[in-house]
Formats: structure tokens, C-alpha cells, sequence
């Protein structure tokens, strides 16, 4: 026996009450109390209305009404117009069309429906599941070595701060004192002043009264009190002192402010990376390992930028720049502002593409589809070689006819100019060529001076760290360094266009090996991916290989 909860359960009520129904509309597929029925039938007067008993139910689709024809309901579909219609309408307009019976074509494409959920179902859904469980476990990972990463920062954080932290705090202090005795002395000043105010004030209004007055007495014996004002206090001498920095020898910088002098001495912690375990030196294999060969639809490619996807940026000489995948797919192509073509690109942090304009001058970027000017360079440079950094700025090679400097961008103003030694003299050798640039993972400074025919690697500070020429690489021909990359191993990727291969250091400097993947023909466009992967691009072919340099 049903109980009342199940009973209750199973009642079917009526569409337009909430009553239990015992009528259904089979033309409608709508189910209906009695005292509804007319309700119905009167909305809907121009249809016809199949009512049953609601045990004696048809359940079919519901076709539309035709929007020619009133009362009428679509029964075919006209395979020319797209549309649902009458039977009237295929004795008028749509006489000659191609038409089918709708309720065949509603079960065609429920087939098709539940064919594609299959699908979806038992194929791309599990495809995409398991992509998204290595996505997270990637996220595991890289979560877990960035954690260990800023621990170990944290721990350098505290050898080399000691020091600088306490200079810092003695000149906080110092600072906080002489503010403060600044502010007590004008604060002095200001409540003398308001009190002759007020005085100078009570002075008038006695005066008034005095002019006012019949008294002769009060008149003759008024004394005057301006001398007493005549004359403004003097203003408090307020000093702000100047905060003084010097470099004192090379590893020596001075601070002074006011009487107080203070020397940091840096000192360096071990560059060799064979003395933290956690930044050894990747083990190269015997020979690279090539993944693809992309061909491309550019003239003369001469650039290439690596996005976090398998996707590169790519341009040769002319002023469109393509995105395309590792099959050679183009998946985007933009048109810059360049009289000619983009002379670099590069990709920032926030993975927008970005490209150097030197006939412009200026540095653009692509928001929307549509370029931007980002930088504009100073006066009588031109903008060349780009490298976005690790902190969100960007480094760019220019020159001013045969001189070359690199300059840094923060926020996009200038932050710091990398052009002289601590000596005055020139870092780069003047000439035509222009300067490589790009940043290491320790923040080092790499510039190709191709013109030096040498690669110049210089701290943060612009300080060379050290030079390399290609002597240790006992190569046949004159080394030729062109544009350059770092691996997140810290490892330095050098092109050398005269030999026909890449030069591979360390962090230090140190000749790991060359790696001969040119063939004959030479490459001015290196990016690496996040996965390691050299992508090399030759002008000659208009064709990018795609390697695996490390085991």
C-alpha cells in the first residue's frame, strides 16, 4: 500500500494550476486538470487540441507553430530556408523547395546529439580530465621547488641584510630625529605667531572702543602697542639633508647623510654552481635531440619569441608578426606600425607580445589586437634587441650611430643605463652591429657585442662579471656572437653565425660544449620555451628546428 509521503510524490499536476491532472493535450504534450481544459483550449483557440485521458498519453516533440500561418503547426522542415513550416506553406513559397517531415528530422539529429554526448563522454572529457590532473600536479611541483626557492631566498635575505639593516636603522633614526626637531621648531613658531595674532586682534577692538569713547581721560592716556607687532617673527631655518651614495672602490658603496657615513662592503656569496646542489650544472647530452621542423610563410625570418604555450611569436622582413604552434598552424597574425619591419619582439611577463620600431623610435605593444606605442627612446637612439625581465621591466639594446648602450625599463621609465665602466670607459665596442641582450635567472646582464666579437656578462649593478670570446670552444673560424638565451639552469645559449653552431656556458662563464645544428645556413632568431626546448630560426629556409639540447 502506497504510503502519503510516496503518494504524494507521484501526483502529476495540471501546467496552469497546481492541481493533480487527469487530462493531456497530445498536440500540446501538456498535462491538464478538468477544470483547466476550456482555459486551454481558449489561449490556444487557433490550434487543434488532442485531449485524452492522461493514462492515454502520446509523448511526442512538440513542433512550433508556423509564423505564416495561423493556427497551423509546422510538420515539415525546408532544407533551402533553414526553417520549420506548415503543409500549407509547401503549396506556396516553399512549392519547389527541398523539404523533409520535421519529426524525421528531430530523430536524425537527437541521433546525432547523443552521438556527439558519447563522444564527448567516453573520449575528450577523459582527455581533458587527465590533462587537467597533470596540470595539477605540475602546479604541485612547481609550487613545492618555488616554496624550497624562497626559503633558500629568505636565508640569503638574512646573511646579506644583517648589515644593511642596521645602517638602515641608524638612518631611520637619524632621519625620524632631525625631522622631528624640524617640525617642533616650526610648530613654535606657528603658536607664537597665532598668539601676537590674537593679541594684535584684542588690540583693535580696545583701540575702537578708545575712538568711540567720550572720556578725554581713556584718550589721553592710550599708549600705542605697535611697536610691539611691527615687527614678524623670524622664520625657523628648516634644513632637509641630502642623502649622498658613492661607489668608494669596486665593492665599496658610501652612504652620508648630514654628519652620518656609512661603507657597505659587499660580499659575495660563491658564483660556482658545483657548490649548491640545487643549481648544478644540467647534464648535456652527447648530441641535441631534434623535435620538429616548422616550416613558415615569412620572408627572411629573422625573429622569433617563445610564448608559455607551444606557440612561438615569429617575423621575417616584412611588418606582420605570426603566432604559430609547433605543427605550424598560424594561430594569429598582427600588423605592426613599422616602416619596414619590427627590428625585435619579445614576449612580457603577462604574455603580451611586444616589438622595437628603431625607424619609429619607440618600443610598441599589442593590446587588443592593436599596437601601442610602450616606450619611446631618448633623444638620437634608436631602439634594437629586446629582453623582458624576470621583475616585469625590459632591457633594449640601442645605439646612436656607432655607440651602443643598453638601457633598463621599469614601469617604463628609465631605472638604468648600462654603457661605461666603473672607469668611464666604454663597455661596447662602437660599430654597425648591433647588441644582443638578455637577462639570466640570477639576474645577470648577457649582451652580444658582435662587433667585439664577444659575449659581456654583467651583474645588476652593471659591473662586468666576466667576457667570453670563443677561445675555449677551439673553434676553426672567427667567433661571430648573435642573439643569445638563458636556460632556467642558468646556462648561457650563444648563436655564432661564423662557425654555424651554439655555444653553451655556464652561469660562470665556463665552455660546456657547441652544439652543431645549423647546417649551412645561418640563424638570427633563438627563443627557448618553458620546457627547455631551443627554437632556432633560419632566414635562408624561413624554417624553425626545435630542439632538445639537454638529456
Amino acid at each position: 500500500m502506497a504510503t502519503m509521503k510516496s503518494w504524494a510524490q507521484d501526483v502529476i499536476t495540471c501546467v496552469l494550476c497546481d492541481k493533480p491532472c487527469r487530462k493531456f493535450c497530445n498536440d500540446c504534450q501538456v498535462n491538464l486538470c478538468v477544470d483547466c481544459l476550456g482555459k486551454h483550449v481558449g489561449e490556444l483557440q487557433f490550434q487543434s487540441h488532442d485531449i485524452v485521458h492522461l493514462k492515454n498519453r502520446n509523448i511526442h516533440a512538440v513542433f512550433p507553430d508556423c509564423k505564416t500561418h495561423l493556427g497551423q503547426r509546422c510538420e515539415v522542415y525546408c532544407k533551402e530556408c533553414h526553417e520549420s513550416i506548415c503543409i500549407k506553406c509547401t503549396i506556396g513559397r516553399h512549392k519547389t523547395h527541398d523539404v523533409s517531415e520535421l519529426e524525421e528530422l528531430v530523430e536524425i539529429r537527437k541521433r546525432e546529439i547523443e552521438k556527439e554526448v558519447e563522444e564527448l563522454e567516453s573520449k575528450i572529457i577523459p582527455k581533458f580530465q587527465e590533462a587537467n590532473a597533470m596540470i595539477s600536479n605540475k602546479i604541485d611541483y612547481v609550487a613545492t621547488e618555488y616554496a624550497i626557492l624562497e626559503q633558500k631566498l629568505e636565508e640569503l635575505r638574512k646573511i646579506w641584510h644583517q648589515e644593511v639593516n642596521k645602517i638602515f636603522n641608524t638612518l631611520g633614526s637619524l632621519i625620524s630625529s632631525k625631522k622631528n626637531m624640524s617640525i617642533n621648531d616650526l610648530t613654535n613658531q606657528q603658536t607664537n605667531i597665532a598668539k601676537l595674532t590674537s593679541d594684535m586682534i584684542e588690540t583693535v577692538q580696545h583701540n575702537k572702543q578708545i575712538m568711540q569713547t567720550k572720556n578725554a581721560s581713556k584718550v589721553t592716556d592710550y599708549e600705542s602697542k605697535s611697536k610691539e607687532f611691527i615687527n614678524i617673527p623670524k622664520n625657523v631655518a628648516v634644513e632637509i639633508p641630502f642623502l649622498k651614495t658613492n661607489i668608494v672602490t669596486e665593492n665599496k658603496l658610501s652612504i652620508e647623510i648630514g654628519d652620518f657615513k656609512a661603507i657597505l662592503t659587499e660580499t659575495l656569496l660563491p658564483h660556482k654552481s658545483d657548490e649548491d646542489p640545487n643549481l648544478q650544472t644540467t647534464e648535456l647530452p652527447d648530441e641535441e635531440k631534434m623535435i620538429t621542423i616548422i616550416p613558415t610563410e615569412n620572408d627572411s625570418l629573422i625573429r622569433i619569441a617563445c610564448t608559455e604555450l607551444n606557440e612561438a611569436w615569429v617575423c621575417g622582413e616584412k611588418q606582420t608578426i605570426t603566432r604559430i604552434d609547433l605543427e605550424g598552424d598560424v594561430k594569429e597574425t598582427v600588423t605592426t606600425k613599422c616602416l619596414y619591419w619590427p627590428d625585435d619582439i619579445a614576449v612580457t611577463k603577462r604574455g603580451e607580445l611586444i616589438y622595437s620600431d628603431s625607424d619609429g623610435g619607440t618600443v610598441n605593444i599589442f593590446r587588443s589586437g592593436r599596437a601601442e606605442t610602450l616606450i619611446t627612446a631618448p633623444r638620437g637612439w634608436k631602439p634594437h634587441r629586446l629582453c623582458c625581465t624576470k621583475s616585469g621591466g625590459i632591457l633594449i639594446s640601442m645605439s646612436s650611430g656607432r655607440h651602443n648602450r643598453i638601457i633598463r625599463y621599469e614601469e617604463n621609465q628609465i631605472s638604468q643605463i648600462i654603457e661605461k665602466n666603473e672607469d668611464g670607459k666604454a663597455l661596447f665596442l662602437e660599430g654597425i652591429c648591433k647588441l644582443y641582450v638578455t637577462e639570466n635567472e640570477n639576474g645577470d646582464v648577457c649582451v652580444s657585442d658582435t662587433n667585439a666579437s664577444i659575449v659581456v656578462v654583467l651583474d645588476m649593478t652593471g659591473r662586468v662579471r666576466f667576457r667570453y670570446d670563443g677561445s675555449a670552444a677551439k673553434i676553426k673560424g672567427p667567433f661571430n656572437p648573435n642573439c643569445l638565451v638563458t636556460h632556467s639552469s642558468g646556462q648561457i645559449i650563444v648563436t655564432d653565425n661564423s662557425n654555424l653552431c651554439l655555444h653553451i656556458l655556464d652561469r660562470n662563464g665556463k665552455f660546456l660544449s657547441c652544439l652543431d645544428c645549423f647546417g649551412q645556413q645561418r640563424c638570427y632568431g633563438l627563443s627557448i620555451d618553458t620546457d627547455g626546448r631551443l627554437w632556432l630560426a633560419f632566414n635562408r629556409t624561413n624554417e624553425i628546428k626545435v630542439f632538445h639540447y639537454l638529456k
